[in-house]
């Protein structure tokens, strides 16, 4: 009698959930979010927007099998119960973000077909009033067979309408693009003030250091492949053009840094201008290009600019330090120490091609570009308030005095850092020159010139 009164209360639960669930479904389905449908692909896959979120912090999103109903019944469940009904199959997440303007999709991408890879490569944000970004190149991604989740993260949008067009792009077999548009409400719609231009050519100094705002282009293709074919799928690009002068006479020894962009309406981020090669976001001396075409929705964007010397040191301000290089699959711990200006660095250990350190340089060290059986990573640290300076890796040769590549000097924002180094084939040991130096900054408001076709 007890266990057919145990049976009965459980079931008249399950149908509560039930019950809530499908109340949920329906305001979900009313609440004009195309959150939860699946599109068709030209390559016969389905695509779902599988979850939307918008979060300064840090964020995890863990995927669960299962269909729609089961997974809205899933949080509301007893743990064992949610367990039994669905199934985790990995995680995806990211760190507290600095910016505060960050938009996170998830998308699940799935096919029957045999040895079927996902195409879908980049995502485009739109509004309604012709205001369009190309957001994100590239998704982090949980691979199965069949089935891609794609974490995109979005760190700039339009917000001036109550909707946005999440447009995601799949590239087919001949190199051109097909997009299909989620709809979701805005998250952050609301009336903002606008910002007024200042006129450019402008010029601004700090120090005995002047710089020239002389281009700001917006909407030109992206060089390279991946700004060829059909206009209204092409990559689109930012252009910004900038000249030094030091104490009155022009200078090539200063380059760009670090960009950070903002609007009004508090979009505010910073494109990574440190990666090798000119098909996405990099910084050249004074010139500057950045995956997606500012949109002209916005009368003005406030550029923050920091620029660093790349000539022209003084001796106090170098640091030569020989590092012999380690045999194939092996780490040399490294002990050397320099101090200067109040600042302190570590060198803590150099790895041999596709060789892994530990702790937190496992990642920060990992070489992920081209010629991984080339090139060696060297993990340092920095003391943490290095504000306003910069550690700057400038040149490097080995013991014959030829130059060694220095293909980047990565996570220079803090104080764990690494620095990626491609020798010769036949070298023993490098002679690596740092230096530490002043930053200079900048600030300018201006609105770009928008390119057409």
């Amino acid at each position: 009698m007890h266990l057919v009164t145990l049976r009965s209360r459980t079931a008249v639960c399950v149908g509560s959930f039930l019950s809530l669930a499908v109340l949920l479904v329906l305001l979900l389905s009313g609440s004009k979010s195309d959150v939860g449908r699946t599109h068709r692909l030209p390559d016969g896959s389905a695509l779902e927007l599988r979850s939307v979120a918008f979060t300064a912090t840090n964020y995890d999103y863990i995927y669960q099998r299962g269909s729609k109903l089961l997974r809205l019944v899933a949080p509301i469940l007893p743990p064992p119960l949610a367990r039994r009904i669905t199934s985790s199959n990995g995680r995806l997440g990211w760190s507290a973000f600095e910016s505060g303007t960050n938009l996170i999709a998830i998308t699940v991408n799935r096919s029957d077909a045999s040895n079927w890879n996902s195409s879908v490569l980049r995502l485009r944000v739109a509004d309604d009033m012709g205001n369009e970004y190309d957001a994100c190149w590239g998704a982090s991604m949980l691979g199965q067979p069949g089935e891609a989740v794609h974490g995109w993260r979005v760190q700039a949008f339009p917000r001036r309408c109550p909707r946005l067009a999440l447009r995601f792009l799949a590239k087919n077999p001949d190199g051109s693009w097909a997009g299909e548009d989620f709809h979701i409400p805005n998250p952050l719609c609301a009336e903002y003030p606008h910002w007024n231009p200042e006129p450019w050519p402008n010029t601004k100094t700090d120090g005995d250091l002047a710089i020239k705002l002389s281009k700001f282009q917006a909407g030109s293709r992206m060089t390279g492949p991946p700004g060829r074919g059909d206009p209204s799928t092409a990559v689109r690009k930012t252009r910004l053009v900038f000249s030094f002068a030091e104490k009155g006479k022009p200078s090539d020894e200063w380059r760009i840094q670090k960009l950070t962009i903002s609007d009004a309406t508090g979009n505010r981020w910073c494109p990574y201008l440190n990666w090798p090669g000119l098909d996405f976001d990099h910084a050249i001396t004074g010139t500057v290009e950045l995956l997606g075409a500012l949109w002209p929705g916005e009368k003005a964007w406030k550029l923050d600019v920091e620029a660093v010397r790349i000539e022209g040191f003084k001796p106090e301000q170098l640091w030569g330090v020989t590092i012999a290089l380690p045999p194939p699959g092996t780490v040399n711990l490294l002990t050397n120490i320099w101090q200067h200006d109040g600042i302190t660095v570590k060198l803590v250990a150099i790895a041999a091609p596709q060789t892994d350190h530990t702790g937190d340089f496992r990642w920060i060290a990992r070489w992920w570009g081209e010629g991984r059986t080339k090139v060696y990573s060297l993990a340092l640290v920095i003391d943490p308030n290095f504000t306003g300076k910069r550690l700057m890796a400038v040149r490097c040769k080995d013991r014959d005095g030829r130059e060694v590549t220095i293909a980047r000097h990565g996570n220079q924002d803090h104080d764990k850092q690494a620095i990626f180094l491609k020798p010769a084939d036949d070298a023993a040991d490098l002679l690596l020159t740092l230096a530490i130096q002043r930053s200079r900054f900048f600030e300018f408001v201006a609105r770009p010139e928008f390119i057409r076709d």
